[in-house]
């Protein structure tokens, strides 16, 4: 029983972000040339804005859409950075 509430649980953890991912992937490139480098807060099909720093995307964030909503940040970018951790 456990490992199947803990593979259910990984596909509710998968999904939670689902929305606010594909908006953020199919309106990255037109994003860029106006806000290159900067954190977008996005909640369902809801830009909050862009910010110049992640504590700043948080906070407007929260306002916006509350504690007790999921919402995605994050830094607009061409491709993803990969970080390398030894």
């Amino acid at each position: 029983m456990e490992n199947h509430l803990a593979f259910c649980v990984d596909i509710a953890m998968e999904d939670l972000l689902a929305t606010e991912t594909k908006m953020f992937q199919e309106h990255r490139h037109e994003w860029l040339p106006e806000h290159a480098g900067a954190f977008v807060a996005i909640q369902g099909n809801e830009v909050a804005g862009f910010f110049e720093s992640y504590a700043e995307a948080f906070k407007v964030g929260l306002q916006r859409f509350g504690s007790g909503r999921n919402f995605l940040i994050q830094q607009v970018w061409q491709t993803e950075p990969a970080y390398f951790v030894f």
